[in-house]
């Protein structure tokens, strides 16, 4: 079985490139907000940063679980927080924040068929590559 070895790094540069080049798109064609696409973005970059470090610390042997899991919930809380008030407050176009909120996943899946490193798994028990 082929697979591929994913980076996270590389998933957040990904991430940023999509998200610059969907904005352009926007200013170019007309269709959107860019600044909206930008945002959204920047929101779903800053996430997966602040999920990438809770997890490194959850990861870590002297971390407390009991105190991470209120970590975990107060961050997700403050994360709907800052866009409950940016989506009500801010001239944002929603469908725009979430084609650049989006840009993340795109990434994920180019990170996971095209751009990863190709690593050759054994297969179990029949030793066949």
């Amino acid at each position: 079985m082929i697979a591929r070895s994913v980076k996270v790094e590389r998933i957040e540069k990904t991430t940023i490139l999509l998200t610059v080049a969907l904005a352009t798109l926007c200013l170019v064609s007309g269709i959107g907000d860019a600044a909206s696409v930008l945002f959204g973005g920047a929101v779903s970059a800053l996430n997966l940063r602040l999920i990438r470090m809770v997890v490194s610390r959850l990861m870590s042997p002297d971390a407390a679980g009991r105190r991470m899991s209120s970590v975990i919930a107060t961050k997700f809380l403050l994360l709907l927080a800052v866009l409950a008030v940016a989506l009500k407050r801010l001239p944002i176009d929603s469908v725009s924040f979430l084609v650049g909120g989006g840009a993340m996943f795109i990434a994920i899946v180019l990170e996971a068929l095209l751009l990863g490193e190709r690593s050759h798994e054994q297969d179990a028990g029949t030793g066949n590559r």
